[in-house]
């Protein structure tokens, strides 16, 4: 567990030194175990509910690389893990707009898309109808 810490914060070290613009990297070669049936891609979208743009059905994690303007960088790097309820990701209000903001202030940072249950059309609205509000079965989400 230690060796394959020490071997990730080695590749984000590399990846943070040579990236200049933003750059995703897959986190695993291939379909990942328990999901290489899924039939739904992965999808962007904007989603009414929470007002903002969510990302839905990643069976791929990748993380993606904001680097700070060259001469900028302070030497602090941080992983962001967007919200969502593992449903989707809030990809830009607790994703990219935090590592467009850190990048600018000297930080390296990478947003994770990391692995989301499989849902339908609309990700969001299934979380809040199965989950706590069912009033958004009514909702409509297009």
């Amino acid at each position: 567990m230690k060796i394959r810490l020490i071997g990730i914060l080695v590749v984000v070290g590399i990846l943070a030194s040579a990236a200049s613009a933003q750059k995703s990297v897959r986190l695993y070669p291939g379909d990942l175990p328990g999901s290489e049936n899924w039939k739904n891609a992965e999808k962007q979208y904007f989603s009414p509910i929470w007002n903002t743009e969510v990302v839905t059905n990643v069976s791929q994690p990748t993380l993606t690389v904001f680097a700070p303007e060259t001469g900028t960088a302070n030497g602090t790097a941080v992983v962001i893990c967007p919200g969502g309820g593992f449903f989707a990701l809030s990809i830009n209000s607790e994703g990219n707009d935090v590592a467009k903001w850190l990048a600018a202030k000297g930080v390296t940072a990478f947003v994770l898309r990391y692995r989301l249950v499989p849902t339908g059309d609309d990700g969001v609205k299934e979380l809040m109808t199965r989950i706590a509000f069912p009033q958004f079965s009514e909702c409509s989400a297009s």
